[in-house]
């Protein structure tokens, strides 16, 4: 089983609403564009992007949602899903338990990556990203921001190389 489908069997959310599957695309894809900036782990920047909103109870306001997409990270790699070192696991757990926190100080660049490609998602919300709120260079930048208000304007629900079928 792949994570795409653990990760949409986890979810307990409209899966094409504000924290659902075209949101996690969409934050792998500018989490793979930073890092080609960034060098931060790819690895773990798709893991996350796939995990980190998982375990969502709301859309709303849910400051645990971090800590859930961190012991669910934890679960598959105890049950081998992931399979990887601890120091890895321990950087993907601190990267989705933290991601919901403003401005955590932090200098693991694959932590940062995976932040902006989150942040700069916030279209889907109403919201233009703010580059105070960002933390690499390449984020902040006016092309990068336009690269991500692009992606989610012009793409739709779901890609098109991903059928309902597949979900």
């Amino acid at each position: 089983m792949n994570i795409l489908t653990l990760a949409v069997n986890e979810f307990g959310l409209d899966l094409l609403g504000a924290h659902g599957l075209p949101h996690w695309q969409r934050v792998e894809k500018i989490g793979l564009y930073l890092a080609e900036h960034t060098d931060a782990d790819r690895d773990i920047i798709r893991l996350f992007a796939y995990l980190h909103d998982a375990k969502r109870e709301t859309d709303d306001i849910d400051p645990d949602h971090g800590k859930r997409a961190a012991e669910l990270a934890r679960s598959l790699h105890s049950r081998g899903v992931l399979d990887f070192g601890y120091a890895k696991l321990g950087q993907l757990i601190y990267i989705c338990a933290n991601h919901n926190l403003r401005l955590v100080k932090t200098v693991d660049i694959t932590a940062q990556t995976c932040w902006d490609a989150d942040r700069l998602d916030l279209w889907r919300v109403g919201e233009v990203p703010n580059p105070e709120f960002l933390y690499t260079k390449v984020a902040k930048r006016p092309d990068t921001i336009e690269f991500s208000r692009k992606l989610f304007y012009d793409s739709p629900d779901l890609p098109s190389n991903l059928t309902q079928d597949e979900i």
